[in-house]
């Protein structure tokens, strides 16, 4: 059976510290928080209908937006795409056209929230290049510009691997970022990490209800099957390889194929394997509805 598929465009309005957000008057989920948006009609782009409902829910005019990410959620059986916008400058004053309660969402918001909510604050947390850190490129090279990312993953690398030859590293070159670290080495980790990676192998141990807000997680993803694995336990974010060289017992896919997979992926997804930051492959992935580059040499 094919799902309902129906295309909605928000917008994340930030005041200070926190999200404006409007509270549901209908079911379902009435009384949960929602970000301001709607329903894309046939006739319209994302940001046509993004400027659209934005008029009509908060009567207020964009100026400036900028475009994050899509990501798919599965409401029963209807698929909701998502397309997130960032609106940076508008006029006139926030009030609600359909007198709603406006509410100012942040970290001590206690009003339930739509299952898509945190799913689509995470999205402001990821980069569009990670650096990948192995036990094979631990030479000084590797860490001269690791400053300049925002997030790191330390593949096959265990805590007392990152305590005697990584961590040092990180501390003389500035890296104020965060760790993405691989299951299952975060059950014996000691110190602060950011997100968990899975890979294709370990799939089936990350459970959805044990998620913490305050971590990203991720996951490798080699075939369809994975990333129908990964869109049922609703990752962050996936890594696609190999992309342009292949990797252990995987053929590079190249870019047609990468844009196949990432149409199936209700997630963002990164491309891994021979990319690089230095020439066309970010706008490359972009184009075949990727979200960022992943890569240990050249990123």
């Amino acid at each position: 059976m094919s799902l309902k598929k129906v295309e909605i465009s928000i917008g994340l309005i930030k005041l200070k510290s926190s999200f404006v957000c409007l509270k549901r008057t209908s079911q379902p989920y009435k009384n949960f928080i929602e970000f301001p948006g709607g329903k894309k009609k046939n006739n319209e782009t994302a940001i046509q209908c993004l400027k659209r409902e934005i008029k009509e829910e908060l009567d207020i005019k964009i100026v400036k937006s900028k475009f994050i990410a899509s990501i798919k959620h599965l409401y029963d059986d209807v698929l909701i795409i998502i397309n997130i916008f960032n609106i940076h400058r508008y006029t006139g004053q926030i009030t609600s056209n359909e007198n709603r309660d406006i509410v100012l969402f942040d970290a001590k918001c206690k009003l339930a929230t739509l299952p898509t909510h945190n799913r689509i604050l995470s999205l402001l947390k990821l980069p569009k290049l990670l650096k990948i850190i192995t036990p094979e490129n631990l030479n000084e090279a590797t860490f001269e510009n690791i400053n300049l990312y925002k997030y790191i993953r330390l593949r096959d690398i265990t805590y007392n691997t990152y305590n005697s030859s990584i961590s040092s590293k990180l501390k003389k070159y500035y890296f104020k970022g965060g760790l993405i670290i691989d299951y299952p080495y975060n059950k014996d980790w000691a110190e602060k990490y950011s997100g968990v990676h899975f890979k294709s192998c370990y799939l089936d141990k990350f459970v959805h209800q044990d998620k913490h807000d305050k971590y990203l997680y991720s996951a490798s993803c080699h075939t369809l099957n994975d990333i129908e694995i990964s869109n049922n336990k609703l990752f962050d974010f996936i890594m696609i390889s190999p992309i342009l060289r292949p990797h252990d017992n995987f053929k590079a896919i190249g870019w047609d194929k990468f844009n196949l997979l990432s149409k199936e992926s209700y997630l963002p997804t990164y491309a891994l394997g021979g990319v690089s930051s230095k020439g066309s492959d970010l706008a490359s992935c972009m184009y075949n509805n990727g979200f960022g580059l992943a890569g240990i040499s050249s990123i």
